[in-house]
C-alpha cells in the first residue's frame, strides 16, 4: 500500500501497549499550500486547535517541517520562527500553538507518543520545553526516518505493536540527534536569563521555568543540581532578590494567566496545567500578587464576554 501525501491516523492503545513504556498514539503528514486554512479539519478534540486559543496535549509529539516556514509559540519559548527543516518537540500539559506562514505554507510530519519510558527520557533528556524548536542538521535523514515509520503506520493503522514502539524510539533518536547537532532555534530558559552571573542560580531558574507545571520543591531542585539546599537558597536570593518559592510561583502565575487569557479551559484544568497544587492555592496567589481572582482575570481578558472557565 502506498502511503498518501496527506493522511493521519490515531492508533488504538491497550493495556499491553501501555506496559511497554513507550507507545504511539498517532501520526500523520500534510502539505499546507500558501493561503490554505490551517489546521486542516478531521482531527479529534484534543488534537484540533485554533491559533487564537492554542492547545495542550496529553502526550508528547515531534514534528518535522519541510518545504516552507511558519511560527511556533509556547509559554516557555515565546514566539519563534520555524524554518525549513525545523523540528518541534511538544510536551504534555504545555500550552502551545503553531502555524505555517500563509504566504508560503509548509509540509509537516508528526508523531505522537506517550508512556512511562517516554516521560523519563523526555523530561530528563537533552530536549526541553524551553527549547522546543530546533533546526535539524540533516532534515533529509529525519524526513526519511519519518516516512519509513509513516508508511508502516498507514499500511496497518489498527496495529500498535512493540515493534512499532521500537521504530518510534528510533525515529525519536534520529530527530534528537539531528536537533542537537546544530544551534537550537530557541535558547534554553537558563540562557534567557543570561544576566545571571551565578551558574547554579541560572540552572535553577532554567529548571523552574521548564518544570514548574510538575510538583517540584526546593529540595528536589537542590538534589537535581547536586548542591546543598541552604547553599542554593542563599545564592538564589542573593542573585535574584527573591526566594526559590517566589520564582516558582512567578512561573506558575505567568502560565496560569496565559491559559486564562487565551483558552476556555476550566479553571480546575488551568490549575493543574499551571502546576498549582489546588484551586485554593491558585486563588490565593492571584489575590496576593494581582489583587483579583482567576475568574476575574479571565473576565477582564475577554471583556466579560468570553468563556466562563468554571
Amino acid at each position: 500500500m502506498t502511503c498518501p501525501q496527506d493522511f493521519h491516523h490515531y492508533l488504538p492503545v491497550d493495556d499491553q501497549a501501555i506496559d511497554w513504556g513507550i507507545y504511539v498514539t498517532g501520526a500523520g503528514r500534510v502539505t499546507i499550500r500558501a493561503g490554505q486554512a490551517y489546521p486542516p479539519a478531521g482531527h479529534p478534540g484534543p488534537y484540533d486547535f485554533r491559533w487564537q486559543l492554542g492547545r495542550t496535549l496529553p502526550e508528547f509529539q515531534v514534528l518535522l517541517v519541510t518545504d516552507g516556514r511558519g511560527m511556533f509559540e509556547s509559554q516557555e519559548t515565546g514566539r519563534v520562527t520555524v524554518q525549513d527543516g525545523g523540528l518541534m518537540f511538544l510536551f504534555p500539559g504545555v500550552w502551545h500553538r503553531y502555524q505555517p506562514d500563509p504566504q508560503v505554507g509548509w509540509t509537516e510530519r508528526w508523531l505522537s507518543f506517550n508512556g512511562e519510558l517516554a516521560h523519563r527520557f523526555m523530561e530528563n533528556g537533552p530536549v526541553e520545553a524551553a527549547s522546543a524548536v530546533r533546526k535539524a542538521d540533516d532534515p533529509c535523514k529525519v524526513k526519511a526516518a519519518f516516512d519509513r515509520l509513516l508508511e508502516r503506520i498507514h499500511s496497518n493503522p489498527a496495529e500498535n505493536s512493540l515493534l512499532l514502539s521500537l521504530h518510534a524510539m528510533s525515529l525519536l533518536a534520529t530527530a534528537i540527534e539531528a536537533a542537537m547537532a546544530d544551534e537550537p532555534a530557541q535558547v534554553s530558559a537558563a540562557a534567557r536569563h543570561a544576566e545571571l552571573v551565578d551558574p547554579i542560580v541560572a540552572q535553577a531558574v532554567g529548571f523552574i521555568w521548564t518544570r514548574s507545571h510538575y510538583p517540584i520543591t526546593v529540595p528536589k531542585i537542590a538534589q537535581a543540581l547536586g548542591v546543598n539546599r541552604r547553599t542554593l537558597e542563599r545564592r538564589f536570593t542573593a542573585e535574584r532578590g527573591q526566594s526559590i518559592l517566589d520564582e516558582i510561583n512567578d512561573c506558575r502565575l505567568s502560565r496560569a494567566k496565559r491559559l486564562l487569557e487565551e483558552t476556555d479551559l476550566p479553571i480546575k484544568v488551568v490549575t493543574h496545567l499551571a502546576g498549582f497544587s489546588s484551586e485554593q492555592r491558585m486563588r490565593a496567589t492571584f489575590l496576593a500578587r494581582e489583587g483579583i481572582l482567576p475568574s476575574e482575570h479571565r473576565a477582564r481578558a475577554f471583556g466579560n464576554g468570553g468563556p466562563s472557565g468554571t
